[in-house]
């Protein structure tokens, strides 16, 4: 993403094109109101990355628009503007910012703001969202999958994963790809292009512990229509996505080495 015309900038405004349905989707199913939501989120964004633009001289990015609309579509309604702004800030700076920005991170900031908004104000009840969302995230993935962006096997490792566990618990398999927070969560999050594993067997593994992940925190605690379960999912299996590259790299290393031996 720092040659050519997949650079950051860009790759950044291609996941802003692939929201646009979504968008359209939340707008239909909660008549505007995570706007205010947004707003919020996006302001405290824009905030911050002035700041260190002034800093550390890095640039302003596109992705804060991602982020904010994360924020905005798996946060609560109840949630109180201050929350907001307090998470998204703890977000950017923690999980994005001190990194070098957006491309440098290993955990989506979206995500660190979520969770620090779940784990900070458990007493917020959240809902997850439903099947117009869910058809909308489609057209966008199309987009990233046929650009490149995505990875197809994160994806299908998720959806496998998810599959089998919840096969394993006994639940209803069809029941998740039904949910609009958990398919958005899904490819806005949990196959983001920088924080997912980048080898690819790695990809393999990565995505099939995001996708058994949801299944077991979904099924097992907040319910699989919950937007808790794909925002921890993301970040446990961000936590392990170096892990899972270098065990591949060293797999690969040792076999191509006795191989040649």
């Amino acid at each position: 993403m720092t040659t050519g015309i997949w650079q950051r900038n860009m790759v950044s405004w291609m996941l802003v094109v692939a929201l646009l349905p979504v968008a359209a989707a939340l707008w239909i199913e909660q008549d505007g109101a995570a706007l205010p939501r947004f707003g919020v989120a996006l302001v405290t964004l824009l905030f911050w990355q002035a700041v260190f633009l002034i800093v550390r001289a890095q640039p302003l990015s596109p992705i804060a628009v991602v982020t904010a609309f994360a924020v905005a579509l798996l946060a609560s309604g109840t949630t109180e503007a201050w929350q907001i702004v307090l998470a998204v800030s703890f977000g950017t700076v923690v999980g994005e910012q001190i990194f070098g920005g957006w491309g440098r991170n290993f955990i989506h900031a979206g995500v660190v703001a979520l969770a620090f908004l779940y784990f900070a104000f458990p007493e917020v009840p959240h809902q997850g969202t439903g099947i117009w969302v869910a058809i909308s995230v489609l057209p966008g993935a199309m987009l990233l999958l046929l650009t490149g962006i995505l990875s197809g096997r994160v994806l299908l490792g998720a959806v496998v994963g998810l599959a089998l566990v919840t096969l394993a618990l006994g639940e209803d398999m069809t029941a998740p790809f039904w949910q609009g927070s958990l398919l958005f969560g899904l490819v806005f999050l949990v196959a983001d292009p920088v924080c997912s594993a980048s080898t690819r067997g790695g990809r393999w593994l990565y995505g099939g512990l995001a996708g058994a992940l949801i299944a077991l925190l979904g099924w097992a605690d907040v319910g699989i229509a919950a937007p808790q379960a794909v925002v921890f999912a993301a970040l446990l299996a961000a936590i392990f996505a170096p892990l899972i590259d270098a065990g591949i790299i060293a797999a690969t290393t040792k076999q191509w080495r006795e191989h040649n031996a």
